[in-house]
């Protein structure tokens, strides 16, 4: 199915919540070449009240009604993990360009099927793992890619946030609906990143609680990782403490790069034994802006998706490896 564009990529959101309030809406509203047309929620005073105050021109709650929309030409689906492959595959009918939410759907399985349904289509589908470009994380990936800290030897995931149960997205602790907790939810972009700066990850073993939330999803999770390199990482995450952490620390051969806070596009280096240089890439606005940015102009010229589905399947073979390992409490390959 071939795609062409006018001057402006015009955007349908589908799940007018929290993560397109403060994350997606703004970058794809604000982006070079992009603006957002009409939105989507069930709720109709919401769906009405964020197109307002936006200056969304039209607003939906329902999702075949969006889809119809002939101004509308690439659709965001920012609805909960359970739905994903639904309306992915509703978008692909309707010949639309999809950036879609992570992790896609709530299994491997689920994640392969939208790739599929996009490639029979030949539609195009991005995931939001849009940490991948904010600009720390492509200046790590360049170091690390020119040896300025030599070979990988270890390298260690830090995040600790506090969520509590929101009624209004009950789902996402529900497992059946989220396809996990603390790890497939935010846990996730940080497999992603793993791949994205470290290579391949072969092997897990893992640890998990539900103790201190109380929800049916894991709120900690311990990750032990063996890189294909045979580099040793792991990733910790919490969803139950009030001091708020995001860091990235890898130590090399000759060197160390430690990302913390991440968010704020903190940056140390060291250059073996010498004494560390403190460097800062912040974003450029809104959490998706340089993600949107890239998308947008990968549609505008024809060009792949820079975040295909295929990593949501990668990410989703670490995390299933993952699950199993906590299950059974053993070292697990991945796929």
């Amino acid at each position: 199915m071939s795609m062409s564009y006018g001057p402006v990529i015009r955007w349908g959101i589908i799940g007018a919540g929290n993560v397109a309030e403060f994350k997606s809406g703004p970058a794809l509203m604000q982006a070079p070449g992009s603006t957002v047309v009409a939105v989507m929620r069930r709720d109709a005073k919401k769906a009405r009240d964020f197109a307002l105050r936006y200056g969304v021109p039209r607003w939906y709650t329902d999702v075949d009604a969006l889809l119809a929309d002939p101004e509308v030409d690439a659709v965001y689906v920012a609805s909960p993990h359970h739905l994903h492959l639904a309306h992915v595959t509703r978008t692909v009918q309707a010949g639309k360009a999809i950036l879609c939410e992570k992790p896609v759907g709530v299994s491997r399985a689920e994640a392969q099927a939208v790739v599929d349904v996009c490639r029979a289509a030949s539609v195009s589908l991005s995931v939001a793992y849009y940490r991948r470009y904010w600009p720390v994380i492509q200046e790590m990936r360049h170091l690390l890619t020119d040896g300025a800290i030599g070979k990988v030897v270890q390298a260690r995931v830090q995040l600790a946030d506090y969520f509590q149960a929101d009624p209004e997205r009950a789902w996402l602790t529900e497992p059946e609906q989220a396809g996990g907790g603390a790890l497939a939810n935010a846990g996730s972009h940080w497999i992603d990143l793993i791949r994205y700066l470290l290579g391949d990850v072969v092997e897990v073993t893992a640890a998990c609680s539900a103790h201190f939330g109380g929800f049916r999803t894991e709120d900690t999770i311990g990750v032990q990782m063996r890189m294909a390199s045979q580099a040793l990482a792991s990733l910790n995450v919490t969803l139950c403490s009030r001091a708020a952490v995001n860091e990235f620390d890898i130590a090399g051969t000759n060197g160390r790069l430690f990302a913390g806070p991440l968010s704020d596009g903190r940056l140390m280096l060291q250059r073996g034994s010498s004494e560390p240089e403190v460097l800062h890439y912040p974003r450029t606005g809104a959490a998706h802006t340089e993600l949107v940015a890239e998308i947008v102009r990968c549609l505008a010229a024809g060009e792949h998706s820079p975040v295909p589905g295929e990593e949501a399947v990668a990410a989703w073979q670490i995390m299933a490896a993952v699950y199993l390992a906590c299950r059974e409490r053993r070292h697990v390959r991945v796929a």
